[in-house]
C-alpha cells in the first residue's frame, strides 16, 4: 500500500506549503519541593533538597534559525493527543551536601602534626535522580504529511517497566510497540518512556596552609563519581533498528550525568 502524494491532497491546490505562526504550545509544571538546612553544629553543616514533580507539554521547544519553533506535533487538528511529558521531565530529585571540619590534630602538641595533620574539611555530594522523558522514532512519515508519525501501541501493554524488570537489555517493554501502518497516525505518547536516572557521589577534601599573615597555600582532592557507580545510557529508541530496539550498550549520556567513570583530580592555589 501506497499513500496518495501529498500535493493531491492539498486544501489550497495552488500553494505548495503555507507558514503561519500561532501560539499553540502550552505546558504545565506541578512539584513538591523540600529543603531542610543544618548550619554548623560541631563542625558539621549539611543541606538537603527533594523534587517530587511532573511537567507535561504537547510539543517540544527546538531552536534554529534565529528563533524557536515547536517539534513532534504529528496532527495540529489533534493538539490534545500531543500532550505527554516533557523531554525534560525529572520524577524526582534528591541532593544531599555536606561540609564537615575535622577535628583532628587540630590541638596536637606537635607542630608538624597540626600543620600537616589538622584543620581538614571534607565535603560530599549526593545526588539521585530519575530520568528524563524520551521519544520513540523511526517510525517515518506514515500520512504523507511531511510530518513523522508516532509509534503504535499494543492494546493491552504497558510501556514501562517495574524496577525489577528493568535491565540493560531490556530498559522498556519493546512488546508494547509496533510499527504504525500507512495511513495513521501513531498513538504512542510523544515522550513514550523514560530513560535511565542518575547516581552519583562526589567527595573533596581540602586544607589551608598558612605561609605568612596574608599569603596561604590551598591544596585540595576531588573526587567525581566517588564510587564510580555506572550510571547507564540512552537504550535504543528507533524502530527500525530491532537489534538494538530497548537496549542499553553505553555509559552515561544523559539524565544530567557528568562522568562514566571516576574522576580524580589534584589543585593547589595560592592566595597573598
Amino acid at each position: 500500500p501506497t499513500v496518495a502524494p501529498i500535493a493531491n491532497r492539498r486544501p489550497f491546490p495552488g500553494f505548495s506549503g503555507i507558514s503561519t505562526a500561532k501560539s499553540i504550545g502550552n505546558s504545565t509544571y506541578h512539584s513538591l519541593q523540600v529543603k531542610a538546612e543544618r548550619r554548623v553544629a560541631s563542625g558539621l553543616s549539611v543541606l538537603g533538597a527533594y523534587t517530587w514533580s511532573k511537567s507535561l507539554s504537547n510539543a517540544d521547544i527546538s531552536t534554529g534559525g534565529g528563533g524557536a519553533y515547536l517539534s513532534g506535533i504529528q496532527d495540529y487538528f489533534d493538539l490534545r493527543g500531543s500532550r505527554s511529558p516533557s523531554v525534560f521531565d525529572i520524577r524526582q530529585r534528591l541532593v544531599l551536601a555536606a561540609v564537615y571540619d575535622l577535628p583532628l590534630f587540630q590541638k596536637a602538641s606537635h607542630p608538624a602534626a597540626r600543620a600537616l595533620l589538622g584543620g581538614w574539611r571534607l565535603g560530599v555530594i549526593l545526588i539521585e535522580q530519575t530520568g528524563f522523558a524520551a521519544a520513540l522514532g523511526g517510525v517515518g512519515d506514515t500520512t504523507g504529511t511531511g510530518v513523522g508519525s508516532r509509534a503504535s501501541v499494543v492494546a493491552g501493554q504497558k510501556a514501562e517497566l517495574g524496577r525489577g524488570e528493568r535491565s540493560r537489555d531490556r530498559w522498556f517493554n519493546t512488546a508494547a510497540f509496533f510499527q504504525t501502518p500507512l495511513g495513521r497516525f501513531g498513538d504512542a505518547a510523544r515522550e513514550a518512556i523514560h530513560l535511565p536516572g542518575l547516581n552519583q557521589v562526589d567527595f573533596s577534601a581540602h586544607k589551608d596552609f598558612r605561609l605568612r599573615e596574608s599569603h596561604h597555600v590551598q591544596f585540595r582532592a576531588e573526587f567525581f563519581n566517588f564510587f564510580n557507580h555506572v550510571n547507564l545510557g540512552t537504550p535504543g529508541l528507533s524502530l527500525q533498528a530491532p537489534n538494538s530496539f530497548g537496549r542499553i550498550t553505553s555509559g552515561s549520556q544523559g539524565a544530567g550525568a557528568v562522568n562514566e567513570a571516576r574522576i580524580i583530580q589534584f589543585a593547589l592555589k595560592y592566595r597573598f
